[in-house]
């Protein structure tokens, strides 16, 4: 049996995928019995540089590249992919080498490929012994879309902190002394920022926080020019530092194949108003947990620079699982639910409980890390 597993995923970035996967190596680096390495074309963020020592870039040096070549090729190590499913340059590997130890795991990028990469959605998943999908939304877009075996694809969720995580309030001095709204992510297109900007442009008595750096930065700043209720923060090393010094989050997502943020939020007992689309609604019950909106509206936002992530040629409508053309949320009907949250702290309180409970039950890093040792074990 192998007894070491190979990481391949880019730590170069400060995205969900990074955040949680950091947070999985440090808890199976204590826990787990097998070895475990990461496997890059990219360098580290000093971000992660607790991971350093069992990170290697690949095209770094010849070495580290026959090396990784050698993982594929031998029966003695576990390749777990990440994101790669529609890979045209792991297609090209997987035909070069024989390999029989290899899962991938999806984590969003079905929603960014084009339908062309279908026949190496295929071809790649015809060469895995099984498939990590981190939602159902996620299944849904591999099956519906690029035809991919739904028996191959197992649902696990993205593990987070501890079950027996608590939090404390005490620790963290608010942002303002107003009613304080929330958003953090990537400043680009699937985020749907402008239509948070939009809102607060509406209620100027509250506060809106953005926290988060991209491509669309100068653009979402020109939108928000003037407006004297808008911050932007820039990057947010600590996610969770940002979340507890505001009421309350918003997730204007156009795409969202789960929502790391949401379950941030839910550790933070902090309630989250978002668009209901993909897999968010897994996260959310609506009226309990948080608020869900419906996107109804046709995408406003059209001042893409040329590196911009494209918008996704379709989503997954979680009410009817079925695959539509991606829209955003009405900024008017996010206000009406940002003042129906500002005037109602027990509903406040009540949505924060009910989501920490959640994320506690189904986001925890002892279920995820259990469930991919029995994977391993499995294969």
């Amino acid at each position: 049996m192998f007894k070491k597993i190979i990481h391949q995923l880019s730590l170069s970035e400060t995205g969900g995928v990074q955040r949680t996967f950091v947070q999985y190596m440090l808890y199976a680096l204590k826990k787990s019995g097998y070895k475990h390495f990461v496997y890059s074309r990219h360098d580290l963020s000093d971000i992660y540089n607790s991971v350093k020592h069992y990170y290697y870039n690949i095209n770094s040096s010849i070495f580290n590249k026959l090396k990784f070549l050698y993982f594929i090729y031998s029966k003695n190590y576990l390749i777990h992919f990440y994101n790669n499913l529609g890979s045209e340059s792991v297609n090209k590997l997987l035909k070069f080498l024989p390999s029989s130890n290899i899962i991938f795991h999806e984590r969003g990028n079905v929603w960014n490929t084009d339908d062309q990469s279908k026949k190496f959605y295929q071809y790649n998943s015809s060469k895995a012994k099984i498939i990590i999908a981190n939602s159902n939304a996620s299944k849904l877009m591999l099956v519906k879309r690029f035809g991919v075996d739904e028996n191959k694809i197992k649902i696990i969720y993205n593990g987070f902190l501890s079950k027996n995580y608590k939090f404390d309030k005490k620790n963290y001095k608010r942002y303002s002394d107003k009613f304080s709204v929330g958003f953090l992510g990537r400043l680009d297109t699937p985020k749907g920022v402008h239509v948070f900007i939009n809102s607060a442009k509406k209620l100027p008595d509250y506060d809106f926080f953005i926290a988060g750096y991209g491509v669309l930065e100068n653009e979402l700043k020109n939108l928000a020019k003037g407006q004297k209720n808008i911050y932007f923060l820039g990057r947010e090393k600590e996610p969770m530092n940002f979340i507890s010094k505001i009421d309350i989050m918003v997730v204007p997502s156009i795409r969202e194949p789960l929502g790391n943020t949401v379950i941030e939020a839910g550790y933070c007992k902090k309630p989250v108003i978002a668009a209901n689309v993909d897999g968010i609604a897994e996260i959310i019950d609506n009226e309990i947990s948080g608020i869900l909106l419906t996107p109804d509206k046709d995408i406003s936002f059209d001042k893409l620079p040329k590196n911009a992530t494209p918008f996704p040629k379709v989503v997954i409508n979680p009410i009817t699982q079925k695959l539509v053309k991606p829209k955003e949320i009405n900024a008017d009907k996010l206000c009406k639910s940002i003042i129906k949250l500002a005037l109602n702290e027990p509903i406040r309180k009540k949505y924060g409980e009910n989501l920490y409970k959640t994320v506690k039950e189904k986001f925890n890093i002892e279920d995820y890390f259990e469930k991919l040792e029995k994977l391993y074990k499995q294969i």
